[in-house]
């Protein structure tokens, strides 16, 4: 199941999907636009929330009329000359500004604290982008940081087992530390697990919901929502009182493939969400990870089956940060802030010795080099690091993100108990 070539470079390589990413870049992505105005809002809401506007007909309007305010001023016949379209669904969609309320949805999201994203906003997840049909919008509570595509899910079973839990614990709890934001589906269980574990390292962690936002489920995580909304995200692509339908979650289980890296399997029955997932992640050419479980167990029955069928068997964090590493350099080099780093560091001439025969790039960023001093005269424990820099400056989700990029560049190595050395020859 898992390729053996890079699944980001199989993703990148889909000439449909490069259509798409270039159609959606030019349609959508005006510089420097993080927030729509109320009347651009009210319109994409009026479009979406049409009972007939699945993703294919929304992209229909939207690729030959550009935005929802020029679709909702159109004319009848041009409307319903669109594949997919009619004269009837035509007069449906130029009369969604009578029939569709909007102020409702707009006082719940208030209500809740909840924004709406779509793909016109910067704060869109940049890994939905190159989708051939990507949600329209995006209800957030919280915020979307561009370090989020750095990601991996962790999914498994809500009767999750002491085993199943202290594993996600520990697979999120590392990945966190590196800065890598951790995407779980919010679900008792394996999901809770990841995300609390998550929040313990003060890492970011995004939930994805296959309900409404202003939807307590389920109840018994309330807390642990409002805490992942404070130094993360809560997202749906569901209006805000959507039920938690049994038919809304394998769209949300796609959501979560799609918005991560990879994606970790830690326990699963052989029918469950989890696995469906982690299909997802496969179709839509992402790393799929699994944890070995025991044979006895109905809940290790899935996870297993994928690892005969080619996942990749993982029993360390760091196997995942390793298998993923080309793929978090390639996001790097595309990082404003890392790529004239990074292009320097590939000139030889800028590589110089420093002490103990270790090698540093003399290239770095300011943030970078303020770090690697730190490190390069004596090996610093993470926690001696955050008490150190100008938590100001250098938050330590920052650090945690900045340790990550100089071990990706082979400067650093982190050692058992987050103690960073620099790396050897």
């Amino acid at each position: 199941m898992a390729a053996t070539t890079s699944p980001y470079s199989v993703m990148k390589s889909s000439t449909h999907r490069k259509m798409v990413a270039c159609r959606v870049q030019t349609v959508f992505l005006p510089a420097d636009r993080p927030m729509m105005d109320q009347q651009e809002i009210v319109a994409w809401l009026q479009l979406r929330l049409l009972p007939e506007m699945s993703r294919v007909r929304f992209y229909a309007l939207i690729d030959h009329f550009q935005t929802p305010e020029f679709v909702l001023g159109a004319g009848a016949a041009e409307i319903a000359a669109l594949r997919g379209f009619d004269k009837v669904l035509a007069r449906k969609v130029l009369e969604a500004p009578k029939t569709v309320e909007v102020e409702s949805e707009l006082e719940l999201m208030e209500k809740h604290g909840a924004r709406l994203l779509t793909l016109e906003c910067d704060e869109y997840p940049d890994n939905l982008r190159v989708l051939s049909f990507p949600p329209p919008v995006l209800y957030v509570r919280g915020a979307i940081q561009q370090q989020d595509r750095f990601s991996v899910a962790i999914v498994g079973s809500r009767n999750a087992t002491t085993y199943g839990r202290a594993a996600a614990q520990q697979f999120a709890t590392r990945l966190a530390s590196v800065g890598l934001t951790i995407i779980s589906g919010f679900a008792r269980g394996i999901d809770a697990a990841a995300h609390q574990a998550a929040l313990a390292m003060q890492g970011r962690t995004i939930a994805v919901l296959g309900c409404g936002l202003a939807v307590n489920y389920p109840t018994e995580n309330f807390a642990l929502g409002n805490q992942i909304a404070e130094s993360g995200a809560l997202v749906s692509e569901y209006p805000m009182q959507t039920s938690p339908d049994r038919f809304n979650f394998p769209e949300r289980n796609h959501l979560i493939a799609a918005m991560s890296l990879g994606t970790l399997v830690v326990e699963a029955a052989e029918k469950s969400g989890a696995l469906i997932t982690a299909n997802d992640a496969l179709e839509e050419g992402r790393f799929v990870f699994a944890l070995p479980g025991d044979i006895t167990r109905q809940n290790s029955r899935g996870s297993n089956a994928l690892i005969q069928a080619g996942a990749r068997l993982v029993q360390s964090p760091d196997e995942i940060v390793l298998e993923m590493r080309d793929q978090l350099r390639e996001g790097l080099r595309e990082d404003k802030e890392s790529s004239e780093d990074l292009d320097r560091e590939n000139t030889a001439s800028n590589v110089r010795s420093i002490g103990a025969g270790a090698n540093i790039v003399a290239s770095l960023s300011a943030e970078e080099q303020e770090i690697v001093d730190m490190i390069r005269h004596e090996p610093q424990y993470f926690d001696v690091l955050a008490s150190r820099v100008d938590p100001a400056k250098i938050p330590v989700q920052r650090l945690s993100a900045i340790l990550l990029a100089l071990e990706l560049k082979q400067v650093i190595r982190q050692q058992p108990g987050r103690l960073y050395v620099i790396a050897s020859i």
